[in-house]
Formats: C-alpha cells, structure tokens, sequence
C-alpha cells in the first residue's frame, strides 16, 4: 500500500469526522477508489458522520459485498438510512448481501414517512428481561461493545417496554441484584409516528443519549439516538444558508475542516485516481 494512502487510512480512524467531510468534497469515484481501501471498522465511523445521500453514492460504486459489509458495521440505523436513499439497481445489489435481520429492519423503515421518528430508528439497541441480573446486563453489554450503550431497556413480558436502566446504575449495584429493581420508569417512550420536529425539544435530550421508541401497543422497537434525531431534522426541516463564522472558535473549526479535506485530497488524490478534473456531486 502506498505510503500516502497509509497516512490516509490513519487520519480516517483518528478524524472520522474530518475525513467524511472531505469525502463529502471528492468526487464519488475518487472518494469510494479510498472507502474500497479501508476495512469495515475503519470506513462505518466514517459513513456515519457522511450526509446519507453522499454515503450512498459513494457505497453504490463499491463491489456490493463490501458495501454491505461497511453497512453492517455502521449499524441499523445508519444502514437504514443510507439504504433509504440509494439507488435502486445498488440498493438490490447490496440488499441481496446484507444479513435477513439489516434486510427486514430496511423493509419496516419503508411503512414510515421521513418527517416520523419510526424512520430513523436503532433497531440493535440492548434489551433483557426485568428478572435479569446486572452482571448478566452487563456481559450482554461487554459483548455489544458498542459505545452508544449506554443505558439497557427492559421488558416487562415479551416486547413489552418496561423501563430503562442505565450503565451508571448497573456498575453500581450488586451483581446479583435484578434489573426490575434498579429499573428507572419515569422515561417515557416515544411513538414510532411521532413527529420529529415535535419531539425535537424534550427535556429528555438533556440527560438521555438514546430514548426508547415503542409501537401503539407498547411493544418495544428500538431507540431513537441524539444522533438520528440530528440527522432526521436535517433532512426533514431546512437548513438556513452558509453564513460566516460568528467567533473565533467557529472560524478554527472551518479552518481545521478544510484542512482535513486538503490533507486527504494530499493523500490520496495521486495513489488512487488520476482524475483531478471535473465538477464536484451534489451533497
């Protein structure tokens, strides 16, 4: 591998963030030539801070095995998302690769309406019985190893959302102490038809990483994140207009931004196209 590719890959695991950005700024061809060069844990951070439509493009010039394999790493939600908006020809293409449980999830997504919280749902979110205990709670967690976890969401019977509890208290309480006594009720669920604009300014944000999404039957779904309510208000509502930074903090992270995307165009603009002319997709 060439060594400018090399430090490329390293700048993807260190500044996710910067190198989606610059991706975002590449042309597809040249920006998926970089993705095909990564392994699922390095490029799934990446496409998870990608506007959903420039990961989709970008996935659609991948062999389709690849690219469900990124999707599978990015997770449900994320997965969902993408795959939303692909084209149809890749989407069937990576649909066909990708494991039954990513496929039904996708399925149920398309009964919901973007402007719904049902459509930006995590399906993979913890869940145990309320008769479990914490150190069983907590095995079930270190196997995740998902750093979103951080809060498991008990059931009552079934599917049935019980309540929430979160890591603080588990690592806290006995090992042997069950989850229905350290269950916190009082956080209530979210409607899978709700309105994300009006869900938007729950005091809930304030203190929850993720809130528990449930069926008009009570049954739990999934969560929605701070993450996917970012991502489907900027999707559903319009966004004001670049404008120009207002402080000098915001000015050094336009700056840092750019110089992310430089540095990569550096990196890899020679190794892995030729081709350095032409307009740049649209976002």
């Amino acid at each position: 591998m060439a060594e400018g590719l090399v430090l490329a890959t390293a700048f993807a695991e260190s500044e996710p963030e910067s190198v989606a950005r610059a991706l975002e700024e590449l042309p597809s061809e040249q920006a998926a030539l970089f993705l095909a060069e990564l392994d699922p844990s390095q490029a799934s951070p990446v496409l998870d801070e990608m506007s959903a439509g420039s990961a989709a493009r970008r996935l659609a010039l991948l062999e389709p095995k690849q690219a469900a394999a990124f999707l599978e790493a990015v997770g449900s939600r994320g997965c969902v998302t993408i795959l939303r908006v692909c084209a149809p020809e890749p989407r069937r293409a990576i649909l066909a690769e990708l494991p039954p449980r990513l496929v039904q999830h996708f399925r149920r997504s398309l009964a919901y309406t973007l402007d719904t919280v049902g459509a930006w749902l995590e399906y993979d979110v913890p869940t145990m019985p309320a008769h479990r205990t914490v150190a069983e709670a907590l095995h079930v967690l270190r196997q995740r190893a998902k750093h979103e976890d951080c809060a498991v969401f008990v059931l009552r019977s079934a599917q049935a959302y019980g309540g929430t509890v979160t890591l603080g208290a588990l690592v806290h309480a006995a090992p042997d102490t069950p989850l229905s006594r350290l269950t916190d009720r009082s956080l209530r669920p979210l409607s899978d038809a709700a309105d994300v604009d009006d869900i938007k300014d729950l005091d809930e944000w304030d203190h929850w990483a993720m809130l528990p999404v449930t069926a008009p039957d009570g049954n739990l779904l999934g969560g929605l994140s701070r993450a996917g309510l970012r991502r489907a208000l900027n999707s559903v509502l319009p966004q004001p207009g670049n404008s120009q930074p207002e402080s000098l903090l915001a000015h050094l992270f336009t700056a840092y931004l750019h110089t992310g995307s430089d540095l990569l165009r550096l990196l890899i603009g020679r190794g892995l196209s030729t081709t350095t002319t032409g307009s740049r997709d649209e976002r």
